[in-house]
């Protein structure tokens, strides 16, 4: 009895056995007639078996399935495995761990590659429709499918980044963006993502480090040496930031914009001076600069403008002097040297609305400027262009 008992499970399990066998054959079967549904319900059986979830052929037909409906263009039927494009890449990874003579790594590796590029376009769609969670959950498979076969993606992991910034969460987007860094994303403007992130955190002295550790990389990147200068200034660093620009300065002579930014320190140096003579000094260079910035880039509007807040700012200075004086005769003199540094502003203002005549501080400037000239053809025309744009 005991033999015959033996016979019997031998029996039962070489017949579960054949069934299993049988399985994979049919979802074969089915997945070569495009039966993508049916092939399903006989691969994943075959899955939980002891011996036939130990077949390397079993994991790669179940990949072959699943990445057919994946990639497919049957959108019902993907809404029906949502989750197709995760269960062949974890089928292949278990094909390729059971392939023990490496008979089909090189296949396996080709359909990963795939559906990884799947899983990143699914991630940039998502990403395109603000749906920011769904997009880092598609990035992060297209990172995890990469590190199966030995790559690191490092655009799903600055697009990962973004979107974590997209969604509002800084924290998470600063250590992405350091991850994309740490994988070999070699761009300048990683590090432009991170420091304006750590400047809305309040945290001016790390995204001054940050840009530094770009200019590292990128010596002499505009973009990153203007951030510094900017950021220097918010931090009132200002000695630090003359010293950027004109450093900038000696590699791009050339450039407009760091004439222009060179203006503005020497304005703001003007502005925290303690004596007449600094104050001019200073007023003269800033003067200097936004001159040369014309020079170079006759349309660069800010350069206008600003050598017209320079003469604003200079008679500003001259009409506080002038209030101190008692004497009516030279208070009139004084108010005459006042009078003409103020309305050497009125040229450039002008310019400066004709390069840009939407910005209301520059037509604001010209009513004050047409009033102090008793110009009432122009001063009127500026109060309508005004009233229009508020």
């Amino acid at each position: 009895m005991k033999h015959a008992f033996l016979s019997v499970t031998g029996l039962v399990m070489a017949a579960s056995l054949t069934a299993q066998n049988a399985n994979v054959v049919n979802a074969f079967n089915y997945m070569k007639d495009g039966q993508f549904a049916k092939a399903v319900e006989y691969i994943e059986p075959a899955t939980q078996d002891a011996k036939t979830g130990l077949s390397e052929k079993t994991w790669r037909y179940r990949g072959d399935i699943y990445r057919s409906i994946a990639l497919g263009t049957d959108e019902a039927l993907k809404a029906q495995f949502p989750d197709a494009v995760d269960k062949a890449a974890e089928s292949y990874m278990k094909a390729n761990e059971l392939d023990a003579k490496g008979a089909y790594k090189r296949e396996n590796a080709q359909a990963l590659a795939g559906l990884q590029g799947a899983s990143l376009n699914a991630g940039n769609d998502a990403f395109s429709k603000k749906d920011y969670q769904r997009a880092i959950a598609c990035y992060r498979r297209s990172e995890s499918i990469a590190k199966s076969f030995g790559h690191a993606d490092t655009n799903a992991i600055f697009n990962r980044a973004l979107a974590y910034e997209s969604a509002g969460d800084g924290a998470n987007a600063v250590s992405s963006y350091r991850e994309a860094i740490a994988a070999g994303y070699n761009k300048p403007e990683v590090y432009r993502y991170i420091a304006s992130l750590q400047r809305k955190g309040e945290d001016l002295n790390g995204a001054i480090t940050t840009i530094r550790e770009g200019l590292a990389k990128f010596p002499g990147n505009k973009d990153l040496m203007l951030d510094e200068m900017q950021y220097l200034l918010a931090a009132d660093r200002s000695a630090e930031a003359e010293a950027s620009v004109s450093a900038a300065l000696e590699k791009e002579p050339g450039n407009a914009v760091l004439w222009s930014v060179l203006g503005g320190l020497h304005d703001k140096k003007a502005s925290d001076a303690k004596d007449d003579a600094a104050r001019s000094a200073a007023y003269t260079k800033a003067e200097e600069a936004y001159l040369k910035a014309i020079e170079i880039d006759p349309k660069l509007f800010d350069a206008y403008f600003n050598v017209g807040v320079v003469y604003n700012n200079r008679a500003a200075a001259e009409y506080e002097k002038c209030n101190a004086i008692k004497s009516d005769t030279e208070y009139t003199k004084c108010k005459k040297v006042a009078d003409d540094i103020y309305l050497k502003a009125v040229p450039y203002f002008e310019k400066a609305h004709e390069l840009n005549d939407k910005d209301t501080q520059t037509i604001q400037q010209l009513i004050k400027l047409y009033g102090k000239t008793n110009d009432q053809a122009k001063y009127q025309v500026m109060k309508e262009k005004l009233a229009k744009l508020q």
